[in-house]
């Protein structure tokens, strides 16, 4: 009995250090942050093209275009969308001022998100991309470019997509990660109802390299898909490996399916819930 007991509370002993430990490295959290907020990017680029913000806003839409405006002067949290398609590339600018606005995702956001296309989403060879301006998500601040390339159908007949992020992000302690990633985004339902971009469903793989001004690191790489559903906003499966510099590896396990906003680490055979 006392052997059992003694063996419950190294385990937990060993539990709780590598919790303390997992909360001092940054990269699964980070990495989530990032990729997030890139993601964000694409997401509030489609739908400014529309005029609907649903999760992102917290004020009222103002749609510059060539000739017109839609919409008041610039007030609070209201978001002016200036749309641009007599350029070359076309342009979409999302501004939502210098102040930190109360979105309907529950992050607060502020700056500009700048995206020049090439041609439509769903046209082969067309070439998005992604520039943020002083832009902050939850007072971290992102910079760099992420650019979407249409590759065509894959064997499947599904549309697929290069999509690469050279950027940077500066914590709110001041700490500046650079961060790179190489994917192939496929997208596995909705490619066929256009119009309806609530039944739009993604396959994601690939790679990413993060290093910290503090002389840190991580890289990453998709051991099975990420799936990500548009109504969700969230992944809701596949399995992501993170490899911190001279840390034990850590698997990110985002479910069977369900949107329930979770995802596991598994670490030295300890798994722990971050939601």
């Amino acid at each position: 009995m006392k052997t059992v007991l003694l063996a419950s509370i190294i385990v937990l002993s060993l539990s709780s250090c590598l919790k303390n430990r997992l909360k001092k490295d940054q990269s699964v959290l980070v990495n989530y942050k990032i990729e997030t907020a890139f993601d964000e990017m694409t997401n509030i680029s489609d739908q400014a093209i529309t005029g609907s913000m649903v999760y992102y806003k917290s004020g009222k839409i103002i749609i510059t275009k060539p000739g017109y405006t839609i919409g008041s002067e610039k007030a609070d949290c209201n978001v002016i969308i200036t749309i641009d398609t007599s350029s070359s590339p076309k342009s979409v600018t999302v501004d939502y001022g210098t102040s930190n606005c109360n979105c309907n995702d529950s992050k607060t956001r502020r700056g500009k998100i700048i995206t020049t296309f090439t041609g439509q989403y769903i046209a082969q060879g067309t070439v998005i991309t992604h520039t943020p301006v002083d832009y902050y998500v939850n007072d971290i601040k992102y910079d760099g470019t992420k650019t979407v390339q249409n590759m065509g159908l894959n064997a499947s007949g599904q549309p697929y997509f290069n999509v690469q992020i050279d950027g940077a992000a500066t914590l709110t302690t001041g700490e500046i990660v650079e961060y790179t990633s190489t994917r192939v985004r496929t997208w596995t339902n909705g490619f066929d109802t256009f119009l309806n971009r609530w039944d739009d469903e993604y396959d994601i793989t690939g790679t990413s390299v993060a290093s910290f001004s503090t002389g840190e690191g991580y890289t990453g790489n998709t051991t099975s898909p990420i799936h990500v559903k548009v109504g969700c906003g969230f992944p809701v499966s596949g399995t992501l490996e993170i490899t911190p510099t001279n840390k034990p590896v850590r698997l990110i396990n985002y479910g069977d399916g369900a949107c329930d906003y979770s995802f596991t680490v598994t670490v030295s055979g300890y798994t722990f819930t971050v939601n």
